[in-house]
């Protein structure tokens, strides 16, 4: 679909889980996390699956933030529903919008 071969396909997959494995090593050494995520797509891929539960296996605090809200096709509403137990706060950061609400959830959530 890209342009790339079935083969560069896989070996760009193969990179990326491994630069997520890489990531999740990060997770011992932090103390919360606030994970972007893209409302324009669908919030079940296997990143978002796989870091959300690491994030809960080491019961840190985690913050959604639902970017690119300013957006036609944007639906977070789509992000609450894949992730219900974690808060989710809107926001456009090419356009500012909701940024004090983001704010504001960050200092209740990890305050």
């Amino acid at each position: 679909a890209y342009g790339m071969s079935e083969e560069e396909a896989k070996k760009r997959a193969k990179e990326a889980t491994e630069g997520v494995i890489e990531a999740i090593k990060w997770l011992d050494d932090l103390d919360g996390v606030l994970l972007v995520m893209d409302s324009t797509e669908d919030p079940y891929t296997q990143v978002n699956v796989t870091v959300i539960g690491n994030m809960e296996a080491r019961n840190l605090p985690l913050l959604i933030v639902a970017n690119k809200i300013d957006l036609p096709n944007a639906a977070p509403s789509r992000i609450k529903a894949a992730f219900p137990q974690h808060p989710v706060v809107q926001i456009s950061a090419l356009e500012g919008n909701n940024l004090d609400e983001l704010y504001n959830a960050i200092a209740l959530h990890f305050g």
